[in-house]
């Protein structure tokens, strides 16, 4: 079996996808995978499905792959594109990697996996990446599951910040107080760190939320009461809007 060939099966690409080229590095331990079609192909619109022909092709660009054995693996192809009368043009979907993702889907799923298992420096180490890349795919993972995520109501928030690393380095902490989950989280404790989570919700969601218990750090406080209306609740003013509360450990500081 050609090495072309057997790169299509460990793949599974199938037509009009196949392995035009196969180059290895043994002394450099890579093995560089060119992906091609046949001319005149056509395609799906991304959009909307509709079959259309091949208007050009993008920049080729390369994707990290699964190690072949020892030797690290990229893929390369040049992205086809279509000209479609309703969407315009647009870049075909690919079956190996998701739409702006530098990683193949297969390696992203064994990244997830490792990343999982130990922290973000021991995983780059694992996977030989940098810690910028593995923190990407992290991020990736996360807002696939954010993506994911029904949309529900959170009536009794907790808002509060935590101390990461070394110094006075913080993260803003979002949590549903009933659920016991955490709902989001953002670098620093500013109002923009909390801004954030209200852009996301969608105004049902706003107006479900009775009560949000957090200390009384004004950038939190101007957060809240720039995105939920009547702040103040029954006891504060006389509306009936969520309540800020001060929880206990946060009054006796």
């Amino acid at each position: 079996m050609r090495d072309t060939e057997l790169y299509r099966h460990l793949l599974g690409l199938e037509a009009p996808w196949t392995v035009t080229r196969v180059d290895l590095d043994v002394a450099g331990g890579r093995a560089d995978v060119w992906e091609g079609h046949p001319p005149r192909t056509r395609w799906t619109c991304p959009a909307c499905a509709r079959a259309l022909p091949t208007h050009d092709h993008g920049k080729e660009r390369s994707w990290r792959h699964l190690d072949s054995c020892q030797f690290l693996t990229d893929l390369h192809a040049a992205p086809p594109r279509v000209a479609c009368p309703e969407h315009g043009m647009r870049q075909v979907r690919l079956p190996w990697a998701e739409p702006m993702s530098r990683f193949t889907t297969l390696f992203e799923c064994l990244a997830v996996d490792v990343l999982k298992a130990c922290d973000v420096q021991g995983a780059a180490r694992l996977l030989r990446l940098s810690w910028d890349e593995a923190w990407h795919l992290v991020e990736r993972a996360v807002g696939r599951g954010q993506a994911a995520k029904p949309v529900r109501l959170t009536p009794h928030l907790g808002v509060d910040e935590k101390t990461v690393g070394r110094g006075q380095t913080y993260v803003t902490v979002v949590s549903d107080l009933e659920r016991g989950t955490v709902e989001y989280l953002a670098d620093a404790r500013k109002q923009s760190s909390l801004d954030g989570y209200w852009a996301a919700l969608t105004p049902a969601q706003r107006a479900g939320i009775e009560a949000v218990a957090m200390d009384m750090w004004e950038p939190y406080r101007q957060a809240v009461r720039a995105h939920l209306e009547d702040t103040d609740g029954p006891g504060r003013g006389g509306g009936h809007g969520p309540q800020t509360r001060e929880p206990d450990a946060a009054r006796r500081r």
